[in-house]
């Protein structure tokens, strides 16, 4: 998918002078090639009005991975395509250099970059009869415990047919996008990003009860909480979560209209493995 760029907006990572700088810098390159812009920073106000309103072609992030995820939550859903500067230390999400921001950019003002739409995740939680929780993630939910050292149980089902009940510290639900974060850390696969899947990965199983999993992305996961004596937390990318209660039922499957990524053909998926160690060469 191409997209045409005539506004864009900037969402620079909280707090950090650098991202300002080089946005302000951004904007006047921009603005050279007639394309109007706005910048903000993450959290705002101005960011969530910019957002509501639908108001640009292109959302460029000023940060590392966490801050591009932050952002990635509020487009789910939407046509605006995102693509991310990398200022941080990872970069796996955040594909653009920050020494190399200028060629990509053109790039993708001249239409020689796809759009590629990939999965995010939505979830509900229901506490009998309500709802008490709605929300999307680009990378993962995560089901784990809290301080205490106590295995949780889980009766789980995907399309409400019974799996039966795991003992583990907890569950993550990956999108592809979110398989190569805490999900392979735990043992999850790796799921191509052009993917309609998502991964189920146990987080240190008892007897390992349960194996990594990956589901088409239609079908419905859920997990309901039979522990009654452990503090258990819901997280949205890591970033955002509530507490559990006994028998509440996390329901899981992909968000409509997933996520718009910017895509550079010298900068595939297997080379990205290579680079950040996922796949090794000359074993």
């Amino acid at each position: 998918m191409h997209h045409k760029i005539s506004t864009i907006c900037i969402v620079t990572k909280a707090s950090y002078g650098d991202a300002a700088t080089l946005g302000q810098k951004l904007l006047d390159w921009f603005a050279a090639r007639d394309i109007q812009g706005v910048i903000c920073e993450n959290g705002t106000p101005e960011w969530s009005h910019i957002r509501e309103a639908a108001k640009c072609d292109l959302v460029i992030v000023l940060g590392g991975d966490g801050t591009l995820l932050s952002v990635a939550r509020r487009l789910v859903g939407c046509e605006v395509p995102l693509v991310g500067i990398n200022m941080g230390k990872v970069g796996f999400l955040a594909e653009i250099p920050s020494d190399a921001w200028e060629e990509r950019l053109q790039a993708i003002i001249d239409g020689e970059v796809q759009f590629r739409r990939r999965l995010a995740l939505s979830c509900t939680v229901t506490r009998g009869d309500e709802i008490v929780f709605s929300g999307v993630a680009a990378n993962d939910f995560v089901i784990n415990r809290g301080a205490l050292a106590r295995v949780v149980r889980l009766e789980l089902s995907v399309n409400g047919s019974p799996m039966g009940i795991v003992r583990a510290d907890g569950v993550i639900i990956a999108s592809p996008s979110g398989s190569t974060g805490y999900a392979i850390s735990a043992g999850g696969p790796l799921v191509h990003p052009d993917m309609d899947a998502y991964s189920v990965t146990p987080v240190c199983a008892f007897l390992r009860s349960l194996y990594p999993m990956v589901l088409p992305g239609a079908h419905v996961f859920s997990a309901a909480v039979r522990s009654h004596d452990a503090d258990l937390f819901l997280t949205q990318d890591g970033q955002e979560g509530i507490l559990l209660e006994s028998d509440d039922v996390v329901s899981i499957s992909k968000a409509e209209g997933g996520l718009l990524y910017a895509e550079f053909d010298d900068n595939s998926y297997y080379d990205k493995l290579l680079k950040r160690g996922f796949i090794r060469e000359n074993c």
